[in-house]
């Protein structure tokens, strides 16, 4: 008899939201309107609620999870070697990306403005191709070891470990984000894992401070 799968649902949930968000940011790069620095200060502060994301997902994966997934397959060392070089691969194409951002938030000079936009998109299609392939990669060869070997205490570890990492100015900022991609099934398993006060403030606060925010974007139909 198979015992039950350990819930990857938080992992497999910022691996919905890496796929929707980068694209996403090229998009609305897209739509903004020519010289419009708010706009870009505005996308910007979006995208660094996703970068904060994305950094500390990362960060995790190399601390903290892949260890646990070695320990049940030390077999797999090649292949988490590849995952943690291409998160320094990563990291460059990042910095470019808040460089370009940088840029256009700072001059809105109109003449230059459709070529930065258009340099600054094809940086985040790059980023985003780079992604798919990544988080492929994982869901092949790490996801299958996380949630079928990996014994039931060992992930239960892991998962008390990762709760350390997240302060609560992290959790208001950050975790609205997440939940904006879920589906409804994996809505109520995240907001079932809050504390009651935590989940008040989240879906009275949090959740809809990070919805002003969306709201304010450009609007990338």
């Amino acid at each position: 008899m198979s015992r039950t799968r350990n819930d990857m649902t938080g992992f497999l949930l910022t691996h919905t939201l890496i796929r929707q968000t980068v694209p996403e940011l090229a998009r609305r790069l897209g739509a903004t309107p020519v010289g419009d620095t708010e706009a870009v200060q505005r996308l910007t502060a979006w995208w660094h609620v996703f970068t904060g994301i994305l950094d500390r997902h990362h960060d995790v994966e190399d601390r903290l999870v892949w260890p646990v997934v070695l320990a049940e397959r030390p077999d797999l060392r090649h292949e988490v070697d590849e995952i943690e070089d291409q998160h320094a691969e990563l990291d460059t194409y990042l910095a470019d990306i808040d460089l370009g951002l940088s840029g256009l938030a700072c001059d809105g000079t109109p003449g230059t403005w459709p070529d930065r936009v258009a340099r600054l998109r094809a940086d985040v299609t790059a980023f985003d191709a780079m992604l798919v392939d990544h988080l492929v990669l994982e869901e092949k060869t790490m996801v299958p070891v996380l949630e079928e070997q990996v014994s039931p205490e060992a992930f239960a570890a892991l998962g008390a470990e990762l709760a350390k990492g997240h302060t609560p100015a992290e959790m208001a900022t950050e975790m609205p984000m997440v939940v904006s991609c879920a589906s409804p099934q994996q809505r109520t398993v995240m907001l079932g894992r809050m504390p009651e006060p935590v989940r008040q403030r989240f879906t009275q606060e949090w959740e809809p401070q990070f919805q002003a925010l969306v709201s304010a974007l450009p609007d990338a139909g």
